[in-house]
């Protein structure tokens, strides 16, 4: 079954892998998703680049890319008023989303972006990319970008 839900994806071309050797390349695939994403769900290890590919998609978007920090301490950053910047990190149960009024804030906002996604069928998301990064070496990585669709709040 699960081999013919990869098949299905890759026929319907909702999952792309791109294998990245520079920071520039991270950033330049930042961008791109910029132009086909409202939403980007970051996932894998600290230190792959979650808050550099987040600098290329705000750099695609028109901000300037010097503005992003990772929200790791935050956990939420905004860019010129238009870019949500989420890290759920060090959230542990769903009620923290509720009570920090991070669900608000993402209802507020059109472009988000969440490093560490959690509760995922719990946020207030339709169309978004989940993005999984992988650390090949110090310099090269390979990014899994799967489009997903899920209801409409």
């Amino acid at each position: 079954m699960l081999r013919e839900i990869a098949i299905f994806k890759k026929l319907l071309n909702l999952s792309m892998k791109h294998h990245i050797k520079s920071t520039e390349e991270m950033l330049q695939l930042g961008e791109q998703l910029s132009k086909q994403h409202k939403i980007l769900l970051l996932h894998w290890e600290l230190g792959a680049g979650k808050t550099l590919l987040t600098k290329g998609f705000v750099r695609g978007l028109g901000i300037d890319e010097k503005k992003v920090q990772s929200p790791t301490y935050a956990y939420i950053n905004i860019y010129d008023e238009r870019v949500l910047h989420l890290d759920m990190y060090r959230i542990k149960k769903y009620e923290e989303l509720v009570e920090k009024w991070i669900i608000d804030q993402i209802l507020s906002y059109d472009i988000v972006v969440i490093e560490w996604p959690k509760f995922i069928d719990s946020l207030p998301l339709s169309n978004f990319a989940m993005i999984r990064i992988e650390k090949i070496s110090e310099n090269e990585r390979v990014v899994h970008v799967d489009k997903h669709s899920l209801r409409s709040w």
